[in-house]
Protein backbone atom coordinates (compact mmCIF):
# COMPACT_ATOMS: atom_id res chain seq x y z
CA UNK A 1 0.00 0.00 0.00
CA UNK A 2 2.96 2.69 0.87
CA UNK A 3 4.57 1.76 -2.96
CA UNK A 4 1.55 2.47 -4.49
CA UNK A 5 0.86 5.92 -2.30
CA UNK A 6 4.13 6.58 -3.19
CA UNK A 7 3.99 6.07 -6.85
CA UNK A 8 0.79 8.05 -7.05
CA UNK A 9 2.93 11.01 -5.07
CA UNK A 10 5.49 11.06 -7.89
CA UNK A 11 2.96 10.55 -10.97
CA UNK A 12 1.28 13.73 -9.40
CA UNK A 13 4.49 15.65 -9.09
CA UNK A 14 5.14 15.26 -12.32
CA UNK A 15 2.09 15.62 -13.94
CA UNK A 16 0.90 18.76 -12.78
CA UNK A 17 4.58 20.29 -13.62
CA UNK A 18 4.37 18.86 -17.78
CA UNK A 19 5.27 21.68 -20.15
CA UNK A 20 3.79 22.09 -23.80
CA UNK A 21 5.86 19.96 -26.14
CA UNK A 22 8.49 22.07 -27.73
CA UNK A 23 12.07 21.28 -29.80
CA UNK A 24 15.29 21.96 -28.31
CA UNK A 25 18.58 22.44 -29.47
CA UNK A 26 20.33 19.96 -27.85
CA UNK A 27 21.91 17.69 -30.17
CA UNK A 28 21.39 14.02 -29.57
CA UNK A 29 24.43 12.47 -28.48
CA UNK A 30 25.09 8.47 -27.85
CA UNK A 31 28.26 7.08 -26.48
CA UNK A 32 30.21 9.69 -28.36
CA UNK A 33 34.02 8.63 -28.46
CA UNK A 34 36.06 10.87 -28.27
CA UNK A 35 39.94 10.10 -27.18
CA UNK A 36 41.61 12.67 -24.91
CA UNK A 37 44.57 13.29 -23.82
CA UNK A 38 45.10 12.87 -19.51
CA UNK A 39 47.46 11.60 -17.29
CA UNK A 40 46.85 8.29 -18.20
CA UNK A 41 47.21 7.70 -21.64
CA UNK A 42 45.59 4.09 -21.92
CA UNK A 43 42.27 5.80 -21.24
CA UNK A 44 39.77 7.50 -23.79
CA UNK A 45 36.78 9.70 -22.70
CA UNK A 46 33.01 8.86 -23.41
CA UNK A 47 30.39 10.55 -22.95
CA UNK A 48 26.91 8.98 -22.38
CA UNK A 49 23.86 11.33 -22.72
CA UNK A 50 20.22 9.65 -23.25
CA UNK A 51 17.81 11.42 -25.46
CA UNK A 52 18.79 14.93 -25.15
CA UNK A 53 16.25 15.98 -28.30
CA UNK A 54 13.46 17.17 -26.97
CA UNK A 55 10.36 16.23 -28.02
CA UNK A 56 8.43 16.20 -24.45
CA UNK A 57 9.61 18.93 -21.98
CA UNK A 58 9.09 18.19 -18.58
CA UNK A 59 9.67 19.57 -15.23
CA UNK A 60 9.91 17.44 -12.30
CA UNK A 61 9.23 19.12 -8.99
CA UNK A 62 10.70 16.95 -6.45
CA UNK A 63 10.31 15.85 -2.63
CA UNK A 64 12.81 15.67 -0.04
CA UNK A 65 13.90 12.44 0.62
CA UNK A 66 13.43 11.30 -3.35
CA UNK A 67 16.10 9.89 -5.14
CA UNK A 68 15.70 9.28 -9.09
CA UNK A 69 18.03 8.50 -11.41
CA UNK A 70 19.52 6.63 -14.63
CA UNK A 71 21.05 3.00 -16.13
CA UNK A 72 24.15 3.56 -18.01
CA UNK A 73 24.42 0.83 -19.96
CA UNK A 74 28.37 -0.31 -21.03
CA UNK A 75 27.92 -1.26 -24.46
CA UNK A 76 31.73 -1.24 -25.23
CA UNK A 77 32.10 -4.03 -22.41
CA UNK A 78 35.22 -1.98 -21.67
CA UNK A 79 35.91 -1.73 -17.67
CA UNK A 80 36.39 2.27 -16.98
CA UNK A 81 35.93 5.28 -14.34
CA UNK A 82 33.81 7.79 -13.84
CA UNK A 83 34.79 11.49 -14.95
CA UNK A 84 31.69 13.90 -14.35
CA UNK A 85 28.25 13.67 -13.79
CA UNK A 86 25.97 16.02 -15.59
CA UNK A 87 22.67 17.05 -14.76
CA UNK A 88 19.86 19.26 -16.67
CA UNK A 89 17.82 21.38 -14.42
CA UNK A 90 14.57 22.80 -15.58
CA UNK A 91 13.60 26.18 -14.15
CA UNK A 92 12.47 25.98 -10.84
CA UNK A 93 9.23 27.85 -9.60
CA UNK A 94 10.23 31.05 -7.52
CA UNK A 95 8.10 30.22 -4.58
CA UNK A 96 9.94 26.53 -4.10
CA UNK A 97 13.58 26.75 -1.68
CA UNK A 98 16.49 24.98 -2.81
CA UNK A 99 18.39 22.18 -1.15
CA UNK A 100 21.47 20.03 -1.32
CA UNK A 101 21.15 16.82 -3.69
CA UNK A 102 23.09 13.89 -3.13
CA UNK A 103 24.48 11.96 -6.13
CA UNK A 104 25.04 8.30 -5.92
CA UNK A 105 26.65 4.82 -7.81
CA UNK A 106 24.93 2.04 -7.89
CA UNK A 107 25.59 -1.66 -9.38
CA UNK A 108 22.67 -2.94 -11.78
CA UNK A 109 21.72 -6.38 -10.99
CA UNK A 110 22.08 -8.53 -14.57
CA UNK A 111 18.73 -10.04 -13.93
CA UNK A 112 16.28 -7.38 -12.92
CA UNK A 113 18.18 -4.03 -14.67
CA UNK A 114 17.45 -2.69 -11.13
CA UNK A 115 20.08 -0.57 -8.81
CA UNK A 116 21.34 -2.82 -5.64
CA UNK A 117 24.62 -2.27 -3.79
CA UNK A 118 25.73 1.72 -3.80
CA UNK A 119 28.94 2.56 -5.02
CA UNK A 120 30.54 5.70 -3.73
CA UNK A 121 31.07 5.10 -0.20
CA UNK A 122 31.82 8.49 0.71
CA UNK A 123 28.67 11.21 0.27
CA UNK A 124 28.74 13.43 -2.85
CA UNK A 125 26.92 16.67 -2.18
CA UNK A 126 26.30 19.47 -4.78
CA UNK A 127 24.80 22.58 -3.57
CA UNK A 128 22.87 24.52 -6.27
CA UNK A 129 23.02 27.68 -6.54
CA UNK A 130 20.35 28.70 -9.20
CA UNK A 131 16.78 28.04 -9.78
CA UNK A 132 17.57 28.56 -13.16
CA UNK A 133 17.52 26.19 -16.28
CA UNK A 134 20.59 24.77 -17.05
CA UNK A 135 23.67 21.89 -17.43
CA UNK A 136 25.48 21.25 -14.25
CA UNK A 137 28.60 19.24 -14.33
CA UNK A 138 29.65 17.79 -11.31
CA UNK A 139 33.28 16.43 -11.22
CA UNK A 140 33.74 13.13 -9.26
CA UNK A 141 36.96 11.88 -10.12
CA UNK A 142 38.30 12.11 -6.63
CA UNK A 143 35.82 9.41 -5.51
CA UNK A 144 36.85 6.64 -7.52
CA UNK A 145 34.06 5.25 -9.02
CA UNK A 146 34.21 2.62 -11.45
CA UNK A 147 32.39 1.72 -14.40
CA UNK A 148 31.69 -2.22 -14.56
CA UNK A 149 30.83 -4.39 -17.28
CA UNK A 150 26.99 -4.13 -17.13
CA UNK A 151 26.87 -0.71 -16.31
CA UNK A 152 26.51 1.52 -13.56
CA UNK A 153 23.32 3.50 -12.16
CA UNK A 154 23.73 7.41 -11.46
CA UNK A 155 21.62 9.06 -9.74
CA UNK A 156 20.26 12.23 -7.83
CA UNK A 157 18.62 12.01 -3.95
CA UNK A 158 16.75 15.62 -2.68
CA UNK A 159 18.22 16.31 0.90
CA UNK A 160 15.86 17.69 3.26
CA UNK A 161 16.37 21.88 3.72
CA UNK A 162 16.36 24.48 6.75
CA UNK A 163 13.11 25.18 6.09
CA UNK A 164 11.20 21.53 6.17
CA UNK A 165 9.97 21.49 3.05
CA UNK A 166 8.21 18.65 1.27
CA UNK A 167 8.58 20.30 -2.15
CA UNK A 168 11.70 21.59 -3.04
CA UNK A 169 14.64 22.56 -6.08
CA UNK A 170 16.21 22.05 -8.63
CA UNK A 171 13.80 20.89 -10.41
CA UNK A 172 15.29 17.92 -12.73
CA UNK A 173 14.08 18.25 -16.49
CA UNK A 174 13.04 14.86 -17.74
CA UNK A 175 12.35 13.46 -21.85
CA UNK A 176 11.42 10.97 -23.98
CA UNK A 177 13.65 8.55 -24.94
CA UNK A 178 13.40 5.14 -26.62
CA UNK A 179 13.58 2.89 -23.46
CA UNK A 180 12.77 2.92 -20.65
CA UNK A 181 15.87 3.06 -18.04
CA UNK A 182 15.19 5.74 -14.83
CA UNK A 183 14.04 4.63 -11.84
CA UNK A 184 12.70 6.26 -8.47
CA UNK A 185 12.36 5.46 -4.68
CA UNK A 186 11.40 7.46 -1.84
CA UNK A 187 13.08 7.19 1.99
CA UNK A 188 14.92 4.22 0.60
CA UNK A 189 12.50 2.19 -0.39
CA UNK A 190 12.01 -0.12 -2.90
CA UNK A 191 12.99 1.28 -6.83
CA UNK A 192 10.34 1.46 -9.16
CA UNK A 193 9.86 2.89 -12.97
CA UNK A 194 9.27 6.34 -12.98
CA UNK A 195 5.56 7.25 -15.05
CA UNK A 196 5.67 7.27 -18.18
CA UNK A 197 4.04 10.43 -19.06
CA UNK A 198 4.98 10.31 -23.25
CA UNK A 199 2.74 11.44 -25.63
CA UNK A 200 4.54 9.35 -28.38
CA UNK A 201 4.05 5.32 -28.66
CA UNK A 202 6.89 3.70 -27.95
CA UNK A 203 8.84 6.50 -26.43
CA UNK A 204 9.39 6.96 -22.32
CA UNK A 205 9.77 9.44 -19.70
CA UNK A 206 13.57 9.50 -18.48
CA UNK A 207 15.56 11.60 -15.87
CA UNK A 208 18.13 13.74 -17.95
CA UNK A 209 21.04 12.86 -16.70
CA UNK A 210 24.60 12.13 -18.42
CA UNK A 211 27.82 10.91 -17.21
CA UNK A 212 31.46 11.49 -18.68
CA UNK A 213 33.64 8.10 -18.74
CA UNK A 214 36.96 6.76 -19.23
CA UNK A 215 37.15 3.90 -20.71
CA UNK A 216 40.31 1.54 -21.12
CA UNK A 217 41.61 1.91 -24.95
CA UNK A 218 41.62 -1.43 -26.80
CA UNK A 219 45.48 -1.94 -27.09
Amino acid sequence: MKDITNFFLLFFAILVSAQEQKKDTLAEKYANIETVVINDKDYEKVDYYFGLKQENNVRFIPMTHREEGVIFYNNLKRKGRVSNVVIFLHKTESKINLTNLEINFYKVDTLTGKPTEKINVKQIIYVPKSKSRGRIKINVENYHIPFPLNGIFASIKWLPNEFNDKKVGPSLRETDYEEQISYSRYKDGNWTRIPNISRKPNMYTNAMIGLEVYIKRKK
